[in-house]
């Protein structure tokens, strides 16, 4: 005799309540909350350029008629940027912003150039943490050209200052022939500088950014709290024979803007996996 196991009875209302939730949710976010995106957007992008040169926001009424959002959209998007840490309501002056962005552009600087001259203010300082020769680690043999396991390579880890406030934290590894000759130079400014002054030429390189959070030792070195928004840093740099000879890890801090300008349309599917 096959016996057939007993289901507990379900009343109608946990029968509504197990239908509801395996009914699909729609997860459209309303018009309103996607003003309010654009709205936060755009104000982001007028406080990166200094359209607010005092540093305040124009009133609620402006913000409506400019942007052609409702007042619950605007409200929104100031909300928003607040919890973003970038403005922030005081008496008697308004709305305000309260944080700087760095902006960083993200090309190599001409070869004699610091890479300061070309940030929109600061002077560039590195201050080094730990400068060694050491094998190399897998990760650094398989993109820099050349290099076998267990090849000397040499490691230098430093905080970027910019004007004496902590922007990045950079892990260098460098292959052992151009290292030689960096060893002998005074690491002070530019990590750029520092190749060229090297007889290094840094020609063009491969960059990965990817969002991330601060540990507690990369916030103690950026002097931010532990879990802050950061960039994640992954850098090969080429020299002028197209040889890979410095691989770099780090992170910058979240108010960090990484600039591209002019880039050209190329063809890009000789540097793209085959599909399977």
């Amino acid at each position: 005799m096959v016996m057939h196991e007993e289901r507990p009875h379900r009343t109608f209302a946990e029968d509504v309540g197990v239908r509801a939730m395996l009914r699909p949710v729609n997860q459209q976010p309303g018009s309103t909350r996607l003003a309010a995106r654009r709205v936060r957007d755009l104000l982001r992008a007028e406080i990166r350029r200094g359209a607010f040169a005092d540093g305040r926001l124009p009133a609620e009424s402006e913000l409506m008629a400019r942007y052609q959002a409702s007042r619950e959209a605007v409200r929104e998007a100031l909300d928003l940027l607040r919890r973003d840490g970038l403005i922030e309501r005081r008496r008697g002056l308004g709305t305000m912003t309260i944080r700087d962005e760095y902006l960083v552009p993200g090309l190599l600087p001409p070869r004699g150039d610091l890479y300061e001259t070309y940030l929109p203010g600061g002077h560039v300082t590195p201050r080094v943490l730990h400068r060694a020769w050491l094998p190399a680690p897998d990760a650094v043999v398989a993109h820099l050209d050349g290099v076998a396991p267990d090849d000397d390579c040499l490691c230098i880890d430093y905080v970027l200052l910019v004007d004496d406030r902590p922007t990045g934290v950079f892990t260098n590894y460098l292959r052992a022939g151009e290292a030689a000759r960096v060893e002998q130079q005074l690491f002070d400014t530019d990590f750029y500088s520092l190749l060229h002054d090297s007889a290094v030429t840094p020609t063009n390189f491969d960059l990965s950014l990817q969002a991330g959070t601060a540990d507690d030792c990369t916030a103690t070195l950026l002097r931010i709290r532990p879990g802050a928004p950061i960039l994640l840093w992954e850098q090969t740099i080429r020299d002028q024979n197209g040889q890979a000879v410095d691989y770099a890890l780090g992170a910058l801090r979240g108010d960090v803007v990484i600039t591209l300008g002019g880039i050209p349309r190329i063809d890009l599917t000789h540097s793209l996996p085959p599909r399977r």
